[in-house]
């Protein structure tokens, strides 16, 4: 009994940690392999949206890894249900070198879409390299391998965050103050000073008050001039997220006015609170990652099984509650 008791505190522990990074939940132990799929289905399909709108991107896509991806995430799904551990154990070492395979891949397809196409798909590229990711992960957690889950997650961060700052300051603009202007709904000055906090590395909300939004904020008066001054590759990175068919190549290459003209403009300000959303979805993103390494340290100090650890975690497979709804990493739509 002082056993479980000192588990449960743990968990109590956990969920106070997740808490103060400002999560909800620490989603590993809840994240199921159709989960996975079923945003990676997602992710595919605003690619290939992507894809029809900007002709320029129809032979740079290869969506072929992503389907292997898929297919080796459902093996280890039907892997984990076998009643043999020894079966069970050999499916998903199996499925394990395909996902490397789109790790590689699609570390090189954000890169090259970064220099190249002004990091249009860089949002759908890090939300499918963290998928696999985290499927990996599991994997090694289910052959219990702690310490090379760890290992992978380190990986995992290192490649993801300073990807995620990256795309954050992009879609953030060089002039965050023109978010707050009167036509862009919905979006809030605390929301434009924590994206702040993150992209600068600084705490201090006045001080970043004071630099980045009081200076600029009554250049924003216009919004045809802030507009204006989004940089080219903010302007596609924003039009990927809330309208790719308005996205205008010929701007990729020079200043091209058009890009602007009122159709464009107006879906920028009616959407200005998706594209800030975003942003914060990514932040989380990054902070999950470190909740995913407390939670596997965690584990592997109390001795615990990954199934074990689940147990202690998790709601009872007959309970009624929809875990679905509580997962907030990776589940974006």
């Amino acid at each position: 009994l002082i056993d479980i008791g000192n588990k449960l505190n743990t968990v109590l522990g956990l969920t106070q940690f997740n808490t103060a990074l400002g999560l909800a939940n620490l989603g590993l132990s809840a994240i199921g392999f159709a989960v996975v799929i079923s945003k990676l289905d997602q992710i595919d399909s605003r690619i290939q949206n992507l894809q029809q709108s900007i002709s320029e991107l129809k032979d740079k896509i290869d969506r072929s890894l992503l389907a292997k991806a898929k297919s080796a995430i459902n093996v280890a799904e039907i892997a984990l249900k076998m009643s043999s551990q020894t079966n069970r154990k050999r499916l998903v070492t199996e499925v394990i070198q395909p996902l490397l395979e789109a790790e590689h891949y699609y570390q090189a397809a954000w890169d090259s879409n970064w220099n190249e196409n002004n990091g249009i798909l860089a949002r759908e590229y890090i939300l499918i390299l963290s998928l696999v990711y985290v499927t990996e992960i599991k994997c090694y957690l289910e052959l219990e391998e702690h310490e090379m889950a760890l290992k992978r997650l380190a990986e995992a961060k290192e490649v993801l965050e300073p990807r995620i700052r990256k795309y954050v300051k992009l879609l953030l603009t060089e002039n965050p103050s023109g978010y707050l202007h009167r036509d862009c709904q919905g979006v809030s000055l605390s929301s434009v000073v924590e994206i702040l906090k993150y992209v600068k590395g600084e705490s201090d909300a006045s001080k970043l008050f004071d630099e980045y939004i009081r200076p600029a904020i009554f250049n924003s008066q216009s919004i045809k001039s802030w507009t204006d001054s989004i940089p080219l590759r903010s302007r596609n990175a924003i039009l990927a997220i809330i309208a790719p068919s308005l996205i205008d190549t010929g701007g990729w290459i020079i200043w091209d006015p058009i890009v602007w003209d009122p159709p464009r403009r107006e879906a920028i300000l009616s959407n200005a609170n998706q594209v800030i959303a975003t942003a914060q979805s990514m932040i989380e993103l990054d902070r999950r990652l470190e909740g995913y390494r407390y939670e596997i340290t965690e584990m592997t100090r109390l001795g615990l099984s990954y199934q074990e650890w689940q147990s202690l975690v998790l709601p009872p497979r007959s309970s009624p509650e929809n875990l679905d709804s509580k997962v907030l990493l990776l589940l974006l739509a």
